[in-house]
């Protein structure tokens, strides 16, 4: 009897470590992609990176070399938007007040936060181009005087 105890008790142990690391990871991962537009580009640049040096076992010298690369791309990629921001908010705010005649007032004012909240990690896209248009204007500037 105390064989089938002990067993028992084992495969309940076991269970409930695997169930703890199964809702563990949902709440993880949940939590990440909700948060994810929050942490704004310079996290979306850092997990290109990442990616980069972990699918293609990069060297630090080769880490050293891509990540110019990658940061020109990602500004020039958002440049791009920007560029079109003007008709992208104005294709939003037709679709907004569309939307806003089907929806309660209180669904209303909820559409209103979301849109809040999609400026304003747009405006951490802007403050990161800015940015990131300054930092490489100073290591252009700094190779430009090495050649020199």
């Amino acid at each position: 009897m105390s064989r089938v105890k002990l067993w028992t008790g084992l495969i309940v142990l076991f269970s409930a470590g695997a169930l703890s690391g199964i809702a563990g990871m949902y709440f993880y991962h949940n939590y990440e992609w909700e948060h994810r537009g929050e942490r704004g580009p310079a996290a979306q640049h850092e997990r290109i990176m990442e990616r980069l040096t972990h699918e293609l076992s990069l060297t630090a010298t080769q880490r050293a070399d891509i990540g110019p690369i990658v940061t020109r791309t990602h500004r020039e990629i958002l440049e791009l938007r920007f560029a079109h921001q003007t008709e992208v908010d104005d294709i939003l705010s037709r679709g907004i007040s569309d939307l806003k005649k089907r929806l309660s007032t209180e669904q209303q004012a909820q559409l209103d936060e979301l849109y809040v909240r999609q400026q304003q990690r747009w405006q951490k896209s802007r403050e990161y181009l800015d940015g990131t248009r300054k930092h490489l204007s100073w290591v252009n500037l700094g190779r430009r005087v090495e050649k020199l």
